[in-house]
């Protein structure tokens, strides 16, 4: 078999060889002589046979892996679509769902956010109020705090008026006899 191919080959070889021999050989006569044309001829055809050859088995196989190659391409293709569509159709059912959740979700929410702005009012209220009712006490402790400084501001006053009067009028013998009362008083009671 592989004679056959190398005797092959040369022959092909000898025809695409020739047209030139012959060219320049003739080179006299005009191209496209008959003799030149047949020779043209014979040399594709040589080339044409040699490439059917040569070509044919993995051209042939190159081409029914490819048309299978195609064909399950195809078929995956159309899996991926029927699958696709399936998936749109029950994502649009889900769409459809959605809208119905999203509005009773809306509903939940503002009947939750009336709720907590209730709550908040209730507790803001009792804020303000506790509020008040501590600013009511500060307010008293502080009237009271006045009250006891001013107090004690005015016996501190009084006292240092009574000191500076008694000490403008109680004279020497004056605070003798008081010495000596007091002494009889702490003396009976022993």
């Amino acid at each position: 078999m592989k004679g056959i191919k190398i005797l092959l080959i040369l022959c092909c070889l000898c025809f695409v060889l020739a047209p030139q021999f012959v060219l320049a050989s003739a080179e006299s006569e005009s191209p496209w002589s008959t003799w030149m044309l047949f020779w043209r001829v014979v040399n594709a055809a040589a080339l044409v046979g040699l490439l059917i050859y040569f070509l044919r088995k993995p051209l042939g196989s190159f081409f029914s892996e490819r048309k299978t190659q195609i064909s399950s391409d195809l078929a995956e293709a159309q899996e991926q679509r029927e699958k696709a569509e399936a998936l749109l159709g029950e994502y649009k059912q889900k769409l459809a769902g959605m809208e119905k959740e999203v509005e009773k979700l809306r509903a939940e929410l503002r009947k939750s956010a009336d709720a907590e702005s209730a709550k908040i009012e209730v507790d803001a209220d009792k804020l303000a109020s506790s509020m008040v009712e501590a600013a009511k006490l500060a307010a008293e402790q502080e009237v009271r705090k006045a009250r006891i400084t001013l107090k004690n501001e005015a016996v501190g006053l009084a006292v240092q008026m009574a000191e500076s009067l008694i000490r403008e009028k109680i004279n020497d013998t004056d605070r003798k006899r008081i010495i000596e009362d007091y002494l009889e008083k702490v003396g009976g009671m022993k």
